[in-house]
C-alpha cells in the first residue's frame, strides 16, 4: 500500500513537471518572432514615382522587404501572391491626421467638458494650462488605440503610416508617425516625439480664448522657455551660488524646438491661420511646417521665398456633379409638382447662374492648388485631417483631373512627406531594406475603377474584397429598349 502511494505521489510529480515544461514552452514560443514571409510575383512595381518595373517579384521577410527583381530566389515558406495583373505602390504617408486617437471625453488633459464650471473655479485671465488647452508635454501615445476604426478607414485607401497628433486646443503635445497597423500603441509607434502640434483654437471663455491672445501666450511660453533652457545649462555647467532649477513640463516641452530637433506643426487651413504662423515663426524662429492648409494659391510666394514645407488638406468643398445630384435626390422627395413650383426663391435666374459660376470657381482653386505649387517647385504632402476618409480617393482623383501629374500625386503620397519628415531611409518607395508598407491595386491608383486588393504594414498583409464597379445601365444597353 505504501508502495503505490509513493508511485502516485511519483507520477504526480512528473506531470506537475510535464505540464510546467509544456507552459514554459508554449510562453517560449509565443515570445519567439514569427517569420513572415510574402513574395508578390509578376507585378507592376511603381517602385518610386519615377521608377516602374514590371513582370517584377518583391519578397517580404519579417517586415522589410527583401528584395525586388526579376529572376530572384523565392524563400521557401514565402506565402506566393500571384500579382500578374496587379499593381505595388510603397504605401501612403499621411502628414497629419488623428486617426487611431481616443476622442475627448474627460479622460484626456486639457479636453475636459466642463469649462464653464471651471470658470467658476478659475481665474478667466490666468487658469491653469491643462484647462487653458495648453498640453505641449502630452505625448499621443497615450491616447493611441488600434481598434478605432479610423485607422482601419484610413488603411484601406492605402495609407500605411500617419503622423498622428493628439486631441485638444492651442498646443494639444507632441505628434508622432503611427503606423497603421499593430496590436497596440507600443507597436504602432515608428518615430515617436516628432513634432510639436500647435492650431489657433482658444480656449473657451478663458485665456487664450482670441487669436490675439493665443499668439502672445505663444511668445510669453516660448521665451520663457529661452531663458529657462539657457538658466538650466548655465547651472549644469557651474551649479556654485545658483538656486536649483524649477522644472516645468510645459515649458520643457519648448526645449527640443528651440534647439532645432523638434518641428512645430502648425495646423493652418486658411491663409489668414499661415500668415499668424509665419509671423510667430518670424519672432521666435521656430522650425516651421504648415498642416492641414486649405486655401494656399496665395502663399506660394512666400512658401517659396521661405522653403516652408507643406502638408496640403485633403478635405476639398464638395464637387458640382456631386452637389448636382443630391439636389436632384433632394428635389425627388418631395411629394407634388406644386411643391416644387411654390418654392420661394430670393435670387433670379441670372443670380444663381453668377453665385454657380463663383462658387465652381473657388472649388477650381482647391482643385488646381497641389498643381499651383508643384509648378513652383513646392514640395508638399497630403494631410487627411478634417477629411471624410470616404471622399479622399475621390479627391485625389479631382486633382489629378484638375491638372496634377500622376506623378506628382504619388510623390505627395510616398516619397515627399517621408523626405519631410526624415524617414527617407525607411518609407516611401519599394526598396530592398524599407520598411514592408505597400499598397496592391487591381489597376493603376488613380485610375476610377481601380480597388484597392492589399495592404501591407510593417509586412503585415491585410487583403481586400474586390468589387466590381457598376456601370450605368444606359451606358451598357444598346437594345434601344
Amino acid at each position: 500500500m505504501r508502495n503505490l502511494s509513493l508511485i502516485r505521489f511519483v507520477f504526480v510529480l512528473i506531470l506537475l513537471s510535464a505540464t510546467e515544461f509544456s507552459i514554459a514552452q508554449t510562453d517560449q514560443t509565443k515570445l519567439q518572432p514569427v517569420t513572415r514571409a510574402f513574395a508578390l510575383t509578376n507585378a507592376t512595381v511603381v517602385q518610386a514615382p519615377d521608377r516602374t518595373v514590371t513582370n517584377t517579384t518583391v519578397v517580404v521577410r519579417n517586415g522589410l522587404i527583401v528584395s525586388v527583381g526579376k529572376n530572384i530566389d523565392i524563400p521557401l515558406d514565402a506565402q506566393i501572391v500571384r500579382a500578374d495583373s496587379l499593381y505595388v505602390y510603397a504605401g501612403f504617408i499621411d502628414g497629419l491626421s488623428q486617426a487611431g486617437v481616443e476622442k475627448p471625453g474627460g479622460n484626456q488633459r486639457g479636453t475636459d467638458t466642463s469649462r464653464f464650471s471651471a470658470r467658476s473655479k478659475y481665474n478667466p485671465a490666468d487658469p491653469p494650462n491643462a484647462v487653458a488647452g495648453i498640453q505641449p508635454d502630452a505625448e499621443v501615445r497615450q491616447f493611441l488605440n488600434p481598434d478605432l476604426k479610423s485607422v482601419e478607414e484610413l488603411r484601406k485607401i492605402g495609407f500605411t503610416a500617419s503622423h498622428v497628433v493628439p486631441y485638444g486646443k492651442m498646443l494639444t503635445g507632441s505628434g508622432a508617425l503611427v503606423l497603421m497597423g499593430g496590436d497596440s500603441p507600443d507597436a504602432m509607434m515608428l518615430r515617436d516625439d516628432m513634432s510639436l502640434f500647435s492650431q489657433f483654437q482658444g480656449a473657451d471663455r478663458l485665456y487664450p480664448a482670441t487669436v490675439l491672445g493665443m499668439m502672445a501666450k505663444w511668445r510669453d511660453l516660448y521665451r520663457q522657455a529661452e531663458i529657462s533652457k539657457a538658466y538650466e545649462t548655465k547651472f549644469s555647467e557651474n551649479p556654485s551660488g545658483l538656486e536649483r532649477p524649477v522644472y516645468d513640463r510645459v515649458i520643457a516641452a519648448f526645449y527640443p524646438v528651440i534647439d532645432g530637433n523638434k518641428i512645430v506643426y502648425f495646423k493652418t487651413p486658411s491663409v489668414l491661420d499661415a500668415y499668424r504662423a509665419f509671423t510667430l515663426q518670424s519672432d521666435l524662429s521656430f522650425p516651421l511646417v504648415l498642416a492641414g492648409l486649405k486655401q494656399g494659391w496665395d502663399l506660394i510666394d512666400k512658401l517659396k521665398s521661405t522653403n516652408t514645407r507643406v502638408f496640403l488638406s485633403l478635405d476639398l468643398p464638395e464637387d458640382a456633379k456631386t452637389k448636382k445630384n443630391e439636389a436632384a435626390e433632394a428635389d425627388s422627395t418631395k411629394t407634388t409638382k406644386n411643391e416644387k413650383e411654390e418654392a420661394p426663391t430670393f435670387m433670379t435666374e441670372t443670380e444663381k447662374k453668377a453665385l454657380e459660376a463663383r462658387q465652381d470657381a473657388f472649388r477650381k482653386k482647391y482643385e488646381t492648388q497641389p498643381q499651383m505649387l508643384q509648378e513652383a517647385g513646392i514640395a508638399f504632402g497630403f494631410s487627411t485631417l478634417e477629411a471624410d476618409t470616404k471622399d479622399i480617393r475621390k479627391n485625389l482623383q479631382r486633382m489629378v483631373k484638375s491638372g496634377l501629374s500622376e506623378a506628382a500625386a504619388l510623390t505627395a503620397l510616398t516619397t515627399a512627406p517621408a523626405a519631410i519628415m526624415g524617414v527617407s531611409d525607411m518609407l516611401g518607395t519599394v526598396d530592398a531594406g524599407k520598411i514592408a508598407n505597400m499598397v496592391v491595386t487591381t489597376k493603376p491608383y488613380f485610375e476610377e475603377d481601380s480597388s484597392i486588393k492589399y495592404v501591407f504594414v510593417d509586412g503585415k498583409m491585410y487583403e481586400y474584397e474586390v468589387t466590381e464597379k457598376k456601370t450605368d445601365k444606359k451606358e451598357t444597353d444598346t437594345s434601344g429598349k
